[in-house]
């Protein structure tokens, strides 16, 4: 039984081992060879690409990946060769917001600008394009890096 006080200690400790753990994992992920990392993204593309909410999904939400995450490209390909409308993030500076916003071609992402993040995005003054929240429902595929599975 947690006592009066101890809350805070608690928290403190609990943050400290996620800290360890992600520095770990970092670590573990930096091992890992290109190839080894190109074979993961393919495979994991190939389940996602398969799954039934992305086949039934008409608008899906996709991050452009960064070299040391999963790589996205041949999902992206796939949303355009499927007809599918593909939206892409846009994040603000000096704020946690972010817009979904939709992405034209697969060729398009040849027009993006590059962020002091080295992270391709529409410009801020690009305003022609359409927001994911905007429409029909999106399927939505995110990067996480870390992720507490609650115990079953």
């Amino acid at each position: 039984m947690e006592r009066a006080g101890d809350g805070g200690a608690m928290a403190a400790a609990l943050r400290a081992a996620k800290q360890q753990l992600r520095a770990e994992l970092r670590q573990r992920l930096r091992a890992l060879g290109a190839a080894e990392k190109q074979r993961q993204s393919r495979l994991l593309g190939r389940k996602v690409i398969g799954h039934p909410k992305y086949q039934e999904s008409k608008r899906i939400a996709i991050f452009l990946s960064m070299p040391d995450e999963v790589q996205t490209e041949e999902i992206i390909k796939d949303i355009f060769k499927q007809g599918k409308e593909c939206f892409i993030p846009r994040y603000k500076a000096q704020s946690n917001h972010m817009d979904m916003l939709k992405l034209s071609s697969a060729e398009d992402m040849s027009s993006l600008a590059l962020t002091s993040w080295n992270i391709l995005q529409p410009s801020d003054d690009d305003t022609a394009r359409e927001e994911a929240l905007a429409g029909e429902r999106c399927f939505f595929l995110l990067p996480v890096f870390l992720y507490p599975v609650p115990p079953q």
